[in-house]
């Protein structure tokens, strides 16, 4: 018999799904491989995922993943702006548009915001022996006078001008307003502030309030929520403040210790469900946001 939770998972997009060979073929892998847990997600009435790395961009993959996932769950590709895949250049942001990249996220372990939290890098650090988050962690999107930069600027035109979603990724939440304002003032609409309740970013809820006056989706995601982060009420609150309009629902699947998206995602939205949003809201910030950001209908 069908429950509640089962209807929240139906027509769901994720767009935050790491990829599972993403820092090496035996350390950090994920529970299943892509081919593994999208037959789930089918099952669960999933319509469409992003794969995520933060190394290495993943359009290249989804060629080859159609190949041995032939179902009827969309599967697209992103790239982040992290100094593998080039960093805050222009040019690689062209690239992955070519590549039919449907979205672009700022940096994370690269940003320098990352790396003054002290972010995942830290377990990198451990794993690998020549990877130095603070050497790595030096990118920003705000110049000495704490304005964009032009390279930051033309990033943010690019991903307008090929109908792409932007993610603020790891970067601090002034950085991420200082991206929303820009995005406002030329009028791109597929601006995602990523996962700001997160540690990796910290933003207080002023700037969230602030991040959606500006026209500005705002991510919560399944770890936003886990045993021992923050409470889904308060997340309930503040979707109730922002509007469900301006909320995204994601799975940030990760860890090797996760179920499968969907798994996550029905673990999420009957969290905060349970906490008192409407299935109406979580429709509209799991499935229709969501799958306006990534330019289906």
């Amino acid at each position: 018999m069908e429950t509640v939770y089962d209807r929240l998972v139906r027509d769901t997009v994720d767009l935050h799904c790491h990829v599972d060979v993403e820092f090496s073929q035996t350390l950090f892998r994920k529970a299943a491989s892509e081919w593994e847990w999208l037959p789930e997600a089918e099952e669960a009435g999933t319509r469409a995922v992003v794969l995520k790395s933060h190394l290495w961009p993943t359009m290249s993959v989804v060629p080859y993943l159609e190949k041995l996932y032939e179902g009827p769950v969309e599967v697209f590709g992103s790239i982040t702006l992290n100094t593998h895949t080039g960093g805050l250049d222009p040019w690689a942001v062209e690239v992955a548009a070519h590549l039919g990249a449907r979205a672009v996220f700022m940096p994370t372990w690269s940003s320098v915001n990352d790396a003054a939290r002290g972010g995942f890098g830290r377990r990198l650090s451990e794993a690998f022996e020549h990877f130095d988050h603070q050497r790595m962690g030096t990118l920003s999107v705000l110049g000495e006078d704490h304005e964009l930069t032009n390279d930051a600027r033309e990033v943010i035109r690019l991903v307008a001008a090929n109908d792409m979603m932007l993610s603020t990724g790891h970067l601090s939440w002034r950085e991420s307003l200082a991206i929303a304002e820009e995005a406002n003032a030329i009028g791109f609409e597929k601006v995602l502030c990523g996962h700001p309740l997160s540690g990796s970013v910290g933003a207080p809820h002023e700037a969230v309030r602030k991040a959606a006056e500006l026209g500005a989706y705002v991510e919560f995601c399944w770890p936003t929520v886990a045993p021992g982060r923050h409470d889904p009420a308060e997340v309930v609150a503040l979707v109730g403040e922002i509007g469900a309009s301006r909320a995204v629902f994601t799975s940030d699947y990760f860890g090797g210790s996760n179920p499968s998206p969907s798994a996550l995602m029905r673990m999420l939205l009957g969290a905060v469900h349970d906490a008192g949003l409407s299935e109406e809201a979580i429709r509209q910030a799991a499935a229709t946001n969501p799958a306006a950001l990534i330019g289906l209908s």
